[in-house]
């Protein structure tokens, strides 16, 4: 997925939305375009609300994601 991101990132428009993405159990990827700050940032700019887990490794989640899954059929 990450490869996808990047390409994505790359193009000059009508990008994919790569950042709507999630690692499991709701988690940002470090591995896309601009990295967590990227991803945080344009996740919040739809209205989710990013927190943040751990005190030595810390990671970002997605509160409530399973409200926002799309079903594939």
């Amino acid at each position: 997925m990450s490869i996808a991101a990047w390409a994505s990132y790359q193009r000059s428009g009508d990008e994919t939305p790569w950042w709507r993405t999630l690692k499991a159990n709701g988690e940002l990827n470090p591995k896309y375009p601009g990295g967590i700050e990227a991803q945080k940032e344009k996740l919040e700019a739809e209205g989710h609300v990013i927190i943040q887990k751990g005190r030595t490794n810390i990671k970002y989640f997605v509160k409530d994601y399973e409200n926002s899954l799309f079903e594939l059929n």
